[in-house]
């Protein structure tokens, strides 16, 4: 993943984060974030194929100073799923990579 972490002063804006699938599994990739009112995601729900790199662009609106995250899970996936949401039904643990989201006044 990369960046391993995201700054931001309290007007918001736009970033991307990019996230690589360096094996031989396809995999699926739900992002969830600490705070849905100030935060938006696209895509939320998405494939990576082996050797892929997905550009993910996080939103963030004016709102306070404070700390909150965005948590992205990975899961093995089959050629044949064509909805990446459907991967995510099961209750089975994933792995999963935290994203911190910083964000400061703006003349600190």
């Amino acid at each position: 993943m990369e960046p391993v972490e995201l700054h931001w002063n309290i007007n918001g804006g736009v970033q991307k984060v990019f996230i690589s699938n360096p094996t031989s599994i396809r995999r699926a990739l739900k992002v969830k974030c600490s705070d849905n009112n100030l935060y938006r995601v696209n895509p939320v729900y998405s494939f990576i194929e082996p050797g892929q790199v997905l550009a993910i662009d996080i939103f963030r609106q004016n709102g306070g100073a404070k700390v909150d995250k965005m948590i992205f899970l990975a899961a093995m996936a089959r050629k044949d799923d064509t909805n990446p949401r459907s991967v995510f039904q099961n209750d089975l643990p994933k792995p999963m990579m935290v994203l911190p989201l910083i964000a400061s006044p703006i003349n600190a």
